[in-house]
């Protein structure tokens, strides 16, 4: 064991005792797409001890570009991403502990899953703000530190956040550009550069015991890397980190969530779509894939259900609202 981790246990600041506390950790990565596929693959490669992958999704053709180890495979077989994750990653390295929950991170859950699990950190590998805000106020709720990552196009953004300031002192309301990766594109090498410094970020808190403190902007285009204290950004009355309400676990379980590339999310009892089986293009244990009203949609087991090609939360809640009508038919 020691050999496979010779040279990361020979970087100075690491060292075998920073390797050890990496492989008796568990780590929270919240997402299975471009970031956390990336940053579950290294910290797997790594040595973490324990991976608890969160992500409800199925693998896509247009993911491959830019989303670690799924493959063509798993694109045509319409594979869970969490369980794809959990394939490839046991050939990488069969000593980690992978723990896929195929489900979304909610209001309804995010509490359950750091109680059960007790991760020493998680990991943002998400594409809304509506659920890092869920995660940020779990995280300070419970004690939890937590890395911030995003991306889009050609520019990232990372920051390890664990007590003040948090997210919402730097983002004190969710950003309304509708900018996401199907209207800007996104390149693979932003994704897996943001990916790379979350976990730098990991391996500085696992070595040093905090995070580096910096919040760190990248721009791959014109090859523009910043890192600063933002410690003056913290809000004296931030309703999180300060006033401790954390309004986003007070929110409704029953909205639409905007996910990226055209699609929207929520939760609807499964029981409800029994009666659309001529909508069906495809099926496995874990979900049907439907064509309804010109959109594509995918109906999990446990209720989730996305919708393709909608650019408003308006207009996603009216196929959904249709498509029960014609299941209650």
């Amino acid at each position: 064991m020691s050999e496979r981790f010779d040279r990361q246990i020979k970087s100075p600041g690491f060292g075998q005792k920073s390797q050890d506390k990496l492989s008796s950790s568990t780590f929270l990565i919240i997402g299975g797409g471009a970031l956390g596929s990336t940053v579950s693959e290294m910290l797997a490669r790594s040595g973490a001890g324990h991976l608890v992958i969160c992500d409800m999704d199925v693998v896509s053709l247009s993911n491959l570009h830019r989303q670690s180890l799924f493959d063509e495979a798993d694109s045509a077989a319409y594979t869970l991403k969490v369980d794809a994750l959990a394939s490839h990653i046991n050939r990488i390295n069969s000593n980690v502990k992978v723990t896929t929950l195929s489900e979304e991170v909610t209001v309804k859950n995010i509490e359950s899953i750091i109680e059960k699990y007790k991760p020493l950190l998680i990991v943002d590998g998400t594409d809304n703000f509506s659920t890092r805000y869920i995660i940020n106020d779990a995280c300070h709720k419970h004690n939890i530190p937590w890395i911030y990552g995003a991306c889009l196009n050609v520019y990232g953004t990372v920051y390890g956040i664990e007590n003040q300031p948090c997210l919402r002192c730097i983002l004190p309301n969710e950003p309304t550009t509708g900018q996401d990766c199907a209207i800007s594109g996104i390149m693979p090498q932003t994704a897996h550069l943001v990916a790379s410094i979350q976990v730098s970020e990991v391996m500085h808190y696992i070595s040093h015991g905090h995070f580096s403190g910096k919040l760190t902007t990248i721009d791959c285009e014109k090859m523009i890397f910043k890192s600063r204290n933002i410690d003056a950004i913290h809000n004296p009355a931030c309703p999180t980190c300060t006033i401790k309400d954390y309004p986003s676990l007070k929110q409704s379980f029953t909205h639409v969530t905007k996910m990226c590339r055209g699609k929207y999310q929520t939760h609807i009892p499964s029981s409800l779509f029994n009666n659309i089986n001529k909508h069906v293009m495809h099926q496995n244990e874990h979900f049907k894939l439907l064509s309804f009203m010109n959109h594509k949609i995918h109906l999990l087991n446990n209720g989730r259900i996305i919708i393709f090609d909608v650019y408003s939360s308006k207009e996603a809640i009216a196929v959904i609202e249709d498509l029960i009508k014609y299941a209650q038919k």
